[in-house]
């Protein structure tokens, strides 16, 4: 092993090839790339040592114990994604455009050989909450589902679970789905509100008293019957997104 390598290092090094942020399988597929860890041929274990070291210094993990604090959770510490703090975009709704996540996996989605140009094209613009998936959305709510806007023009199909998380029936799913007005959609997005399984809103600690009296808690769509498959998702957002 070249003088100087470690686990450290080579994480450091993966995410910079990566834009400054990915998922642990695109790290760890980095560093096997690279080939420079000579534990990567030893330790068939090798993989967990990189989720440790990871977390170990990154502060919004329980192993951080005041290492140097260079990675962060991208999404949320449940979805997987790390990013170098170094090379972070405080932005918290970057653009599609300049996400080297979204960009890779948009880009794993058009070079599928299991999927036709159509589906292709369906996939990736549920990504953005258009095509099938709005209209299927748009079709089972009719209106937002906290303030009961029915102008479609002021609505979002939001996914409960993250497109990015998703499989590619879950993307284009029903089930996955809410419609809600931008300010809601931004919450929720964003893990600063979430809902139980009758809908109540539930609005996160991060949240100040006085935004929290600004937001709307009884919502519109009382008498909805949710599915098991919906709950699932839900139930995702609550464990893994919510920032309770």
């Amino acid at each position: 092993m070249p003088n100087g390598v470690s686990y450290l290092s080579e994480i450091v090094s993966a995410l910079s090839e990566l834009g400054g942020m990915g998922s642990l399988r695109e790290i760890t597929e980095r560093i096997k790339n690279r080939g420079l860890l000579a534990s990567i041929h030893s330790n068939k274990n090798w993989r967990n040592n990189v989720r440790a070291v990871i977390q170990r210094h990154c502060s919004q993990t329980q192993s951080y114990r005041g290492a140097e604090d260079l990675f962060y959770s991208v999404y949320g510490l449940g979805e997987g994604y790390w990013g170098l703090r170094s090379m972070q975009n405080t932005d918290i709704d970057i653009a599609d455009a300049v996400n080297p996540i979204i960009q890779r996996e948009i880009g794993e989605i058009n070079e599928s050989t299991s999927l036709d140009i159509t589906e292709k094209e369906m996939i990736i613009k549920a990504r953005v909450g258009q095509g099938l998936f709005r209209d299927r959305i748009i079709q089972k709510y009719k209106m937002c589902v906290v303030t009961g806007i029915d102008d479609a023009r002021l609505l979002t199909a939001s996914h409960i679970k993250p497109w990015r998380s998703s499989n590619n029936a879950e993307r284009l799913s029903s089930e996955n789905g809410l419609l809600l007005s931008p300010l809601y959609d931004r919450l929720f997005d964003n893990g600063l509100i979430t809902f139980d399984n009758r809908l109540n809103i539930i609005i996160s600690k991060e949240i100040s008293e006085y935004n929290k009296g600004k937001i709307v808690r009884e919502v519109h769509m009382r008498n909805f019957t949710m599915s098991a498959e919906m709950k699932i998702n839900l139930d995702y957002h609550r464990d893994v997104i919510f920032k309770g």
